[in-house]
């Protein structure tokens, strides 16, 4: 590095991944933030407590760290460029740490052939898909997603300050927005885009355009895009060479003519057609997969185009695709509770719940739905009113695990916004009561679902909990 020390000022999800890296790299690191540590949730005093022991300096509750002394400087996105800092670091001369520093660091250590997958939905399912692939066909992979981390930016690192990355030769990446924003120069063999909707609007003063630039910043990382043609007009029409995929069972508007998809696929009443069209034509029916969400099959289409467009055989896919059983928290089947379905699913926006929901919608549905509040402001009433389209019973949740906070005004706002009359409405505390409630009242032959998002932020203690209360709810109502 060009500089022996350097301070961070915000200890958020950009500023701590920042701190932990240059860390590790030998810099002399300070973290600031005018929040004092016992004002961060638990979590968050975690990741704080891994930088400390790391040699990272806490610097907290304080408003206006002496930058005097620091030869560089990492600031946080949310401080404005107009922010009397800025002065202070030119008549300091302090070099400024951007999303480029930190992308050719990353260049630097993970240095291999880099596929990185983006998108609104989809991205953790694609990404294990992909790995699947490829260490099939024999690839050292090195996989990075959500799964190992909510906040990925700092999976990368915690991976490499524990050199999980070390011995391979390719590195599969998911890219949600935030981390797209710090790695935006991190340089990609491959992009893909699996699409493109209102998702996370609330991190972008609810702009779908400033969501859109945001996604963007991958169309100059990669060397080739692999894209979901339903992103065409949004965004990827900005790169004539974009191959795209179409999924035509979600995406029947999309204009084939003006974009010419080169791969299709479509599922009918139980089969999965997958076509490549132009140059070496083929149509094949020989793959499917056992879900009960229809996106895993547009994620299905998203994974084989890209394999193909790498050099990955059919066979080889079909072979790797075998070792797929579903990812944590996507449609997760828990087993059977006397008699009765369980699934854990995240979904809480309407695309997804829909997508997760359609293949049983025949069935009767219970859903246990966690508090949709977190560290993102989300649409409870549009929660409800697409679960209510479903289910025949819905009990909504209060507690927020990532938070440790209890918010039942907006389990009573996500049942409130729920448009038929016919369904059973319940607001508890937690999820193992709901779970445990949810046993009383189903049948065999019924299907209980966990939807909302604390199944990504908070997996493991969301999943216990429901395992717990279905367990609890088996004992209890056994003969009912």
């Amino acid at each position: 590095m060009k500089f022996k020390n350097c301070i961070v000022i915000g200890a958020g999800n950009a500023g701590r991944p920042v701190a932990r890296l240059l860390n590790h790299q030998g810099v002399d690191v300070t973290i600031a933030d005018s929040k004092k540590y016992e004002e961060f949730t638990e979590i968050r005093q975690d990741m704080l407590d891994v930088l400390k022991s790391e040699g990272v300096k806490l610097n907290l509750g304080v408003d206006n760290p002496n930058i005097s002394e620091y030869e560089a400087i990492y600031l946080a996105p949310t401080i404005p460029e107009t922010a009397p800092i800025y002065e202070q670091i030119k008549e300091n001369d302090i070099t400024i740490v951007t999303s480029k520093t930190i992308s050719d660091l990353i260049n630097t250590i993970i240095d291999m052939d880099k596929i990185g997958i983006t998108g609104s939905y989809g991205k953790t399912t694609t990404t294990t898909m992909i790995t699947h692939i490829f260490k099939k066909a024999g690839y050292k992979v090195y996989q990075c997603s959500s799964m190992k981390w909510n906040l990925v930016s700092e999976a990368i690192v915690d991976d490499i300050v524990r050199g999980e990355y070390k011995g391979a030769d390719l590195a599969i990446l998911e890219l949600p927005h935030g981390t797209l924003g710090l790695l935006s120069d991190v340089q990609l063999k491959m992009g893909v885009i699996t699409n493109l909707h209102q998702e996370h609007l609330s991190e972008f003063d609810g702009s779908m355009q400033r969501y859109i630039d945001r996604k963007s910043l991958i169309l100059d990382m990669c060397d080739k895009l692999v894209a979901n043609i339903q992103c065409a007009d949004l965004l990827t029409y900005k790169r004539e060479d974009t191959i795209y995929f179409d999924f035509e069972n979600n995406n029947k508007d999309a204009d084939k003519n003006k974009y010419s998809p080169k791969y299709l696929a479509s599922y009918d009443k139980g089969n999965y057609i997958f076509k490549v069209v132009g140059e070496n034509p083929f149509e094949k029916t020989d793959i499917n997969i056992d879900t009960v969400a229809s996106y895993n099959y547009a994620n299905l289409t998203a994974a084989i185009s890209v394999c193909l467009e790498y050099g990955i055989s059919w066979d080889i896919i079909k072979e790797g695709l075998a070792l797929f059983t579903g990812v944590s928290g996507r449609m997760e089947h828990l087993g059977t509770f006397n008699g009765v379905e369980a699934y854990f699913d995240s979904s809480c926006s309407e695309l997804s719940i829909r997508q997760a929901l359609d293949f049983i919608k025949e069935e009767n549905i219970i859903v246990v739905f966690g508090c949709v509040d977190s560290t993102t402001i989300r649409d409870n009433t549009e929660s409800g009113r697409t679960v209510g389209d479903y289910a025949n019973m819905v009990i909504a949740t209060g507690f927020v695990e990532i938070t440790g906070e209890l918010h039942m005004d907006s389990a009573l706002g996500l049942l409130n916004a729920i448009e038929n009359d016919d369904v059973i409405k319940l607001a508890v505390c937690t999820v193992d009561e709901a779970a445990e409630l949810a046993m009383k009242y189903a049948k065999p032959g019924d299907y209980i679902v966990h939807l909302g998002i604390g199944g990504t932020t908070s997996y493991n203690e969301v999943k216990e909990k429901l395992i717990n209360g279905l367990n609890e709810g088996c004992k209890r109502y056994a003969n009912n």
